[in-house]
């Protein structure tokens, strides 16, 4: 099973579907036991191995059969215990040894102990086919005065607020219910929302916004993240491209906001109007003092932007004179004079054609991506072969963004860092070049 989840002893699962030679049965659980757990390998492993570099080692544990490799050259073997992941953890040992080499990428499989079942299946089912656990439901009184059809909402109302005395007013559905004494939840700004909004509840990845006038007649709308109504989406429908969906409004993420610049232009245009703040984070610390951020993302940032690094009473504000490349991470094996793989802890934000530093001091040397897969091992391939040694540890990182004037405060990895900020109740303050 991929998941156990929310499966009970007693539970009665409805099985595959009606086909040819087999067909939909009915079974009963007896013994809820574990899920499957599937990982990949790092590294080559070898004939007579016992030991595997896992891309991860959460669900399995010593005891559990492990399956390697795919149906052409698997073997089966016991977990006698679980290590750490990534190419240079201690991986996963077991026996008895492997009777044939796997490379890098082969399937990991421990299947678990899986659902126990009171009677023998009747007929063969295929892997990754979906079952249905219907459980035992919730019963409820009075009656059902309609029927109702599959995948109708249901929702529990919940026993309320009891007030000290009768609502003078009604209020319809959504109406917004606020406590002004409370201040740690919600919106926080200083300045005063121009109108609360009640419900329903705005999905923060994606969706529709539709302005109407008092007559009802729709004046403006939006589609936000995602083309969720594409009837409320102003512009030309047909965007093309990696990514694209027709014209809608980024979502804006945690400290950002998406707004008109200047305020209230409007060309009935979803994919022209809107912008938001660049965003980054630091993927290394920086000392007081120092002139370069290393930063996990430069989209959006340029030379003369002011930018805002850090948050609360650490903020402090900032000129970019030049803007490099993104990414930082450290040596994850040391390195030899000649290489070219590099193994990191993480190659996220690191691109081809790019050009990272590596090490620092007397031992830092400058070197080209040729490749940075997301995929398996985390490694870095440089276009030339490496002129000094590198320790595990040492830094490996794009160029950041270099500042015109030295920080005054040191900043700790993964401090926020941004263009502007959202500006409530005041003009929106973007930099086009964000957008």
């Amino acid at each position: 099973m991929t998941s156990v989840a929310n499966i009970s002893a007693g539970d009665k699962i409805r099985l595959d579907i009606a086909s040819v030679g087999h067909g939909i049965e009915t079974v009963t659980v007896t013994r809820v036991g574990t899920q499957a757990s599937r990982s990949a390998l790092l590294l080559d492993a070898s004939a007579g191995a016992t030991n595997i570099k896992m891309r991860n080692v959460n669900g399995f544990a010593a005891g559990d059969r492990l399956t390697i490799g795919a149906p052409a050259n698997q073997q089966t073997v016991t977990i006698t215990a679980v290590g750490t992941p990534g190419p240079g953890g201690t991986g996963v040992d077991f026996a008895p040894a492997l009777a044939q080499a796997h490379p890098i990428n082969d399937a990991v499989l421990a299947p678990g102990t899986g659902l126990d079942l009171a009677a023998p299946l009747k007929f063969n089912h295929a892997a990754n086919l979906p079952f249905s656990d219907r459980g035992t439901g919730i019963s409820f009184q009075p009656a059902s005065a309609f029927a109702h059809s599959s995948n109708e909402p249901v929702q529990a109302l919940g026993t309320g607020i009891t007030l000290d005395s009768p609502l003078a007013n009604g209020h319809a559905i959504n109406a917004v219910v606020r406590d002004a004494t409370v201040t740690t939840e919600g919106y926080q700004g200083t300045s005063a929302p121009n109108q609360w909004f009640g419900g329903p509840a705005l999905s923060p990845s994606a969706g529709s916004m539709v302005l109407r006038d008092a007559a009802g007649l729709v004046v403006d709308s939006l589609n936000y993240g995602l083309l969720v109504d594409p009837w409320a989406a102003e512009g030309y429908q047909a965007v093309s491209g990696s990514g694209q969906s027709g014209c809608r409004v980024p979502a804006p993420g945690i400290g950002t906001s998406a707004g008109r610049f200047p305020d209230g232009a409007d060309t009935d245009s979803n994919c022209a109007d809107f912008l938001t703040q660049a965003t980054a984070s630091l993927s290394a610390a920086s000392a007081a003092g120092g002139t370069i951020i290393k930063v996990a993302s430069v989209e959006g940032f340029d030379a003369g932007q002011a930018i805002m690094i850090d948050s609360g009473a650490n903020q402090e504000t900032a000129v970019i004179a030049t803007v490099g490349t993104p990414g930082a991470t450290t040596v994850d094996t040391a390195t030899a004079v000649g290489a070219t793989t590099i193994p990191v802890a993480s190659a996220f934000g690191f691109r081809p054609g790019q050009t990272i530093t590596i090490d620092s001091g007397a031992n830092s040397e400058t070197a080209v991506v040729v490749s940075a897969p997301r995929r398996g091992a985390a490694t870095i391939t440089v276009a030339a072969p490496l002129t000094l040694a590198h320790a595990a540890g040492a830094q490996v990182s794009g160029t950041g963004i270099t500042l015109a004037t030295a920080l005054t405060r040191m900043h700790a990895s993964g401090a926020p860092v941004a263009g502007s900020v959202p500006t409530p109740g005041a003009p929106n303050q973007y930099d086009r070049r964000s957008h």
